[in-house]
């Protein structure tokens, strides 16, 4: 069986075999869906977290050798997305994740490790639920690292970015670097490209690569010479490049 694949965020009807699953967590409804690996019981796991925009069809992406996971934010501003955190200060998607993914192995009777895959507000998610969940590996391709506070909020996104936190002083989650206080077991795999307007690759990827580095955290770094946002390297590629250096 060859795996389907199809970039993130496009507009496809979904395989009838995927199976779409609805959890309830703490009153509110989250939905992800699900294609299971020939040997689910054994098979790891990849989560696949789509970018901005209305989360209403899942990438089509499967393969007989993972358990594919696929959660669809559908809150935050205009209902395109929490970046996968939540509203008004309320970080409910750091509950509702562990509970996807726990809904996932039981329906898989347990699969093996966590491995995530984003790009832009995905890769955010990647990093951010790949990290504290223990992910094994992580692919974020051209992530926000840096939320309010950075060029690439002030220029178009901050009426996206200020619903997440609404007034909470509680914005640890804003920058990603929060997150690394000491190496971590998890590899990193980083896209970029170097040319994006904004101070983008600076802002979002400089400082970020810098503190993995200081903080002795294993990476993979790719920076391209183009001025695009969006996506270097597709799920199949991705899991090419977790087998080569994970």
């Amino acid at each position: 069986m060859q795996a389907a694949e199809s970039p993130v965020g496009t507009s496809l009807t979904p395989d009838p075999s995927l199976e779409a699953i609805s959890l309830e967590v703490r009153g509110r409804t989250f939905r992800y869906y699900l294609s299971k690996a020939v040997n689910p019981a054994t098979a790891p796991m990849l989560v696949i977290f789509h970018g901005h925009g209305f989360g209403g069809v899942p990438t089509a992406f499967q393969s007989e050798n993972w358990n594919v996971v696929r959660p669809m934010d559908q809150f935050g501003a205009d209902a395109w997305g929490s970046w996968y955190l939540g509203e008004g200060g309320d970080y409910f998607w750091l509950e509702a994740f562990p509970a996807i993914l726990q809904s996932a192995r039981d329906l898989c009777g347990g699969g093996g490790a966590l491995y995530c895959w984003g790009s832009s507000m995905g890769g955010y998610a990647s990093i951010l639920h790949g990290t504290l969940n223990r992910a094994r590996a992580i692919y974020a391709n051209v992530p926000q690292t840096r939320l309010l506070g950075s060029t690439y909020s002030e220029t178009s996104m901050k009426r996206f970015f200020e619903p997440i936190f609404g007034e909470s002083e509680d914005r640890r989650y804003n920058d990603l670097r929060s997150l690394f206080k000491a190496p971590r077991k998890t590899t990193y795999f980083l896209c970029f490209n170097q040319l994006e307007s904004g101070d983008y690759f600076a802002e979002q990827g400089l400082r970020f690569i810098n503190h993995l580095q200081a903080t002795g955290n294993k990476f993979y770094l790719e920076v391209r010479p183009t001025d695009a946002h969006g996506k270097n390297h597709g799920i199949t590629e991705t899991i090419r490049l977790f087998n080569k250096y994970r």
